[in-house]
């Protein structure tokens, strides 16, 4: 089966992610079955892929009229039976626990045909226990999405052990018929790529707030107004081509034994959880969110990642 033959689509989890990835798989003109346990959560997930795709649509990057064709090719459903018969993908979105990820999967092992791929959403589990549940592992590995899927274009095809070459190919494959850009992670590391480096940061910058180096919204803007403008075009290791490597080894060797290595969450973000400051869920974590504020703060996001995403467009021409 080549990316081009993909047809019909199992999406399993109606959650904000799942949700959209289903639209962003109907926009491809793929058929599409979005399942979950009842009506309430397909209904609330089917209201956020067509405010996802209202974004789109918004910034030009679909029509309202594909948009809405899109719509229609989703279907939804509440039996796993149903979502599971004669799809070519499905695509598991729920909930980060191991133990019921890999009883879905063995239920999706004995329902979908042994054509079907079989990919995990998951941000960072292993593949290699999720496959294992599975008399298919050689169809079996991550396909994992980056919040907002509708707007990131970022998708990690991350490979088991015996995850075979052809399966990771037409995962690959698939994602740039979605627009997206893959990438192929090679060995099942806790983490893929993306949340490595994403938390690798996030480990220095905590470090940095705990030590009162600067505050939190000074911490920010080192990365937005710096770093950050850079990496999104290049990224770190063209960056450093460009900075040159012996100006990058030279600073490597008198400052990574400098850089953070702890291995437990500091205090400053863990005491703010146990006092329910979970961040804008909870209106306040190191920023204070008021209802009102919120979506216009999501809104300035999206229409940002929009246009530096036609900015990149415009490059790679």
């Amino acid at each position: 089966m080549k990316a081009e033959d993909v047809d019909r689509l199992a999406v399993v989890g109606a959650g904000t992610m799942g949700a959209v990835i289903a639209g962003e798989c109907a926009r491809a003109g793929c058929r599409v079955t979005l399942v979950d346990v009842n009506e309430t959560t397909l209904e609330t997930g089917i209201r956020a892929m067509v405010r996802a795709h209202e974004v789109l649509a918004a910034a030009g990057v679909c029509t309202q009229t594909a948009c809405r064709k899109a719509q229609r090719n989703v279907r939804t459903t509440t039996e796993l039976d149903d979502a599971c018969r004669d799809v070519d993908i499905l695509v598991e979105a729920v909930s980060e626990d191991m133990k019921l990820k890999r009883r879905l999967f063995k239920r999706f092992d004995r329902l979908c045909a042994r054509r079907t791929v079989l990919a995990s959403n998951t941000s960072g589990l292993s593949i290699t226990k999720i496959a294992g549940a599975t008399s298919r592992p050689t169809k079996v590995a991550g396909l994992h999405f980056w919040n907002p899927p509708h707007i990131v274009p970022l998708v990690e095809v991350t490979r088991g052990p015996r995850t075979s070459a052809v399966t990771a190919r037409l995962l690959a494959d698939f994602c740039r018929r979605l627009g997206k850009q893959p990438i192929i992670v090679q060995h099942d590391v806790p983490g893929f790529v993306g949340n490595r480096l994403q938390f690798a940061v996030m480990r220095e910058a905590l470090h940095l707030l705990e030590e009162g180096v600067a505050s939190a919204e000074d911490i920010d803007r080192a990365m937005t107004a710096g770093p950050g403008l850079r990496y999104g075009l290049l990224g770190p290791l063209r960056t450093a081509d460009l900075g040159g490597l012996d100006i990058f080894l030279a600073i490597s060797r008198y400052l990574f034994g400098e850089l953070h290595s702890g291995t437990e969450p500091p205090a400053c973000l863990s005491k703010r959880v146990e006092h329910g400051e979970m961040g804008a869920k909870s209106g306040k974590g190191f920023y204070r969110y008021s209802v009102r504020d919120l979506p216009d703060i999501l809104a300035r996001r999206d229409r940002v990642l929009l246009g530096f995403l036609k900015v990149l467009a415009e490059e790679e021409k």
